[in-house]
């Protein structure tokens, strides 16, 4: 299935991309939540996969004084006779890349949400030794859910493995 495409990287002069987070705007009603993992199309043919952590609504007003003058100077049933150019946009933290590439994304480049497989992999989850089941990470909503599992290593659940945790020193015989 391919990659459901929801935005574009935003790269300015006052916020640039970073080797630790990127921008991207979307559509006004896609509906994202912060933790979701985001994956961007990257150099040489890697995926830059991405965390979000903010999403903010911003419009050409300059200022929010600009909406309250526009509203018949703060009348809350005012409906105002012009519709001001709006868009939501997206501040993901970069979470790891496919071949180790952490040049900052660049600015126009397509913005997907990830597949099960790709969350997996962002995450770590896909080759997890001595899998122990703990629970469920649910991604997105509606038609784009998925839903991932999430095993965690269990020789660092009991065992002497587990002791360093507690700041216990171990003899391992």
């Amino acid at each position: 299935m391919p990659s459901k495409l929801i935005g574009k990287i935003s790269a300015t002069e006052k916020n640039p991309t970073t080797i630790d987070y990127f921008l991207f705007w979307t559509d006004k009603s896609c509906i994202l939540k912060t933790f979701d993992i985001v994956k961007v199309d990257h150099l040489h043919g890697s995926v830059t996969y991405g965390v979000i952590e903010e999403i903010s609504h911003m419009t050409d007003a300059p200022s929010a004084m600009t909406s309250y003058i526009s509203s018949d100077f703060g009348e809350v049933s005012h409906q105002g006779n012009m519709h001001r150019l709006g868009m939501n946009l997206v501040k993901a933290k970069v979470i790891g890349n496919t071949m180790g590439i952490y040049n900052p994304t660049l600015d126009g480049h397509s913005v997907s949400l990830a597949s099960k497989d790709e969350i997996m992999d962002a995450l770590g989850l896909n080759n997890v030794k001595n899998p122990l089941p703990c629970g469920l990470i649910e991604m997105y909503d509606g038609d784009d859910k998925v839903i991932i599992p999430v095993d965690i290593n269990a020789h660092f659940l009991i065992g002497p493995e587990v002791a360093p945790l507690f700041g216990q020193e171990t003899a391992v015989p």
